[in-house]
């Protein structure tokens, strides 16, 4: 069902709460149905034709369903009815905070309103696809003071252990056991987390929720291990919310923020080097542009809004708000800035305002100064600063640290996967931005799978969860010369992977002999390209197993042999340890006063799997980063 309007949590909650509960064992049946409802527009709002004698009815303030009251059916048992609640849970959910004051116009983030989503900047383009990101409250220091802290208030304690009971039920059902009502349950927590200044667990929630959806209907984004590290995350921020004292110094971290601090900066040249397109799973699109100033720095201008991949699309064509400059996000990756009376955040993020000044200037292309500069950095340094962002909250990565700047040869591919050489030799993998059909990152690297010599510079994002791996963001031949790679002369000598569509007649055939792949086969020999073995064995079983549960809930580790998993994790002392220990867990039923069998609350299970989940993740990503190392 589409051109449902957006609803808040609480209403969604609501209609839940005033349904009885035979009907409630229903609404996942009733939803599923619900999906083929025919929407009409109306002039406040939109009709839900149910059959010839039933509609629902939703009517929007500022586009967005706010009451409960707003959400009526024309059925003799309403509201208690299951067309209403079916309806709403189709709807995509709006959880933004309370508006707050305007902040002062020059301190405003580009793209964001006063009404728009705190805290949706340009760092959500630093989440990975799987993620995206952090598009609402991410975890930079607040900017009201609450850091000055060291202790968390009753109500942040309540929300945040209102947050890990659900999340601890999430666990224990698996996504085949999440439905409407636990996902309900679940925004009407991150609802009450974020009104008490929980931004970061609140972020967490609601990607969670979106996951949870996701799976349910079976989208084709959806990535279970993207859902995994969104849980573990929730997880691992509401258990040390509920504590009394924060770790020194880690309070303002752990509450995130919903606004950042924009300051004034001296008047900033600017050179346009790509654009991104953004889609998180806490329903935040559009797109981020990084620019680069004369002394290599990096700098983002983003336009971020609640919306669906459709709105990335879109987005890239919309004009940059900062100052007059006439630029769409696209146009300014091939041209560039002067700013003056300009502000930023501290991570590089730019901001808008009646005071700025900003007018088009000439861009650079990837071989001059001063872009070439980026291309001019030892892999290693790169790689050591790329980690180092990887392991910071998304909002407060400088702008860019995560990014790689590679000249490479291609070797071959299969599917939308490719095979590079660096200069110094190192094999890398490339592998998509965005996984959205609409977006053409999956076709282009198709295309570039097939140009086997081709010598390409390369815009990519490090993946540090896997074996050598880059997310590509952008590419452009390295001469000029005879380049493998003839681009438009309207695009400025690169091609942004996310928005524009590169075709077979712009590849030349590479001079020289062909490469050789891993192993001394050349392209065409022994059939396709095989993938590179991305991680150990055995941390990969562990990584199956915290997916598996997280898929089929706490009844896969009862199930599972604690015999044969202990015996393929020999050499890991540990990992064999927390996974035997998450197995007993999981088995573990309580007695009553009486010696019957009880059931638990699921919060020791719940523990022993979050830290299995965190010592395979900081496992993972230190095989990741040796796997760069010479």
């Amino acid at each position: 069902m589409t051109g449902l309007p957006a609803v808040t949590a609480p209403v969604l909650a609501e209609a839940l709460d005033a349904l009885p509960a035979r009907l409630r064992r229903k609404v996942d049946d009733a939803v599923a149905r619900a999906s083929g409802w025919p929407v009409t527009g109306t002039a406040d709002g939109v009709t839900v034709r149910v059959d010839e004698a039933t509609s629902v009815t939703l009517v929007t303030v500022e586009g967005v369903v706010r009451s409960a009251a707003d959400a009526r059916c024309s059925c003799l048992l309403a509201p208690h009815c299951l067309h209403r609640m079916a309806v709403l849970a189709l709807a995509p959910v709006d959880d933004r905070a309370p508006s707050e004051p305007e902040a002062p116009a020059a301190g405003r983030p580009v793209g964001a309103s006063a009404g728009a989503a705190p805290g949706a900047t340009a760092d959500t383009a630093a989440d990975p696809p799987a993620g995206a990101a952090a598009a609402v409250g991410g975890a930079a220091p607040a900017v009201d003071g609450v850091t000055s802290r060291s202790e968390f208030t009753e109500r942040q304690r309540i929300a945040a252990d209102g947050l890990w009971q659900v999340a601890v039920a999430v666990l224990g059902a698996g996504t085949v056991g999440c439905g409407v009502v636990l996902r309900t349950a679940l925004l009407r927590a991150v609802h009450e987390a974020r009104a008490n200044g929980l931004h970061r667990a609140a972020a967490s929630g609601t990607r969670v929720a979106a996951g949870l959806r996701a799976a349910r209907a079976a989208e084709p984004q959806y990535r279970l291990a993207d859902l995994t590290d969104d849980l573990r995350e929730l997880l691992a921020v509401s258990r040390r919310l509920r504590g009394t004292v924060a770790p020194a110094g880690e309070l303002g971290s752990l509450l995130g923020t919903a606004r950042r601090a924009y300051d004034p900066q001296d008047g900033l040249r600017l050179y346009g080097l790509c654009a991104v397109p953004v889609v998180t799973d806490s329903g935040y699109a559009g797109v981020v542009t990084y620019l680069a100033d004369r002394a290599g720095r990096l700098w983002t201008v983003a336009d971020l809004a609640p919306g669906d991949v459709g709105r990335a699309v879109g987005a890239g064509d919309a004009t940059v708000a900062v100052g007059e400059s006439g630029l769409s996000y696209r146009q300014l990756t091939r041209a560039g800035l002067v700013v003056s009376g300009g502000t930023a955040s501290e991570s590089g993020q730019l901001g808008a305002g009646r005071a700025v000044r900003a007018v088009r200037a000439a861009g650079a292309g990837w071989a001059d100064e001063p872009l070439a500069g980026l291309w001019a950095q030892p892999l290693s340094d790169q790689v050591r600063r790329a980690f180092g962002a990887a392991t910071l909250p998304v909002p407060e990565r400088p702008a860019g640290a995560d990014l790689l700047f590679l000249t490479v040869r291609v070797l071959g591919g299969h599917d939308h996967t490719v095979l590079v050489a660096t200069g110094d030799g190192a094999v890398l993998t490339l592998t998509v931005a965005d996984e959205h059909t609409a977006l053409p990152h999956r076709d282009n690297l198709r295309l570039l799978a097939q140009a086997v010599g081709a010598e390409l510079r390369l815009v990519g994002r490090l993946d540090p969860t896997r074996r050598a791996t880059v997310q590509a963001l952008a590419v452009g031949p390295t001469s000029v010369d005879g380049p493998a790679l003839v681009l438009p002369e309207g695009w400025a000598g690169h091609a942004d992977l996310g928005y524009d569509r590169l075709h077979s007649s712009q590849f030349r055939p590479a001079g020289g002999p062909a490469p050789a792949l891993p192993g001394g086969r050349l392209p065409g020999q022994g059939g396709s390209v095989a993938r590179p073995r991305l991680g150990d064995p055995a941390l990969g079983l562990l990584r199956r197993q915290v997916e598996r549960v997280v898929s089929g809930g706490r009844v896969i580790q009862v199930l599972a042999d604690p015999v044969v998993q202990g015996r393929r994790l020999a050499r890991l002392d540990l990992g064999a340890y927390l996974l035997a220990a998450m197995g007993d867990a999981a088995r573990a039923r309580p007695r009553d006063a009486f010696g019957r069998l009880t059931d638990d609350d699921g919060q020791a299970f719940a523990e022993s799997w979050l830290a299995l989940a965190v010592y395979e993740e900081a496992a993972s990503r230190a095989l990741a980063e040796a796997s760069w190392l010479p």
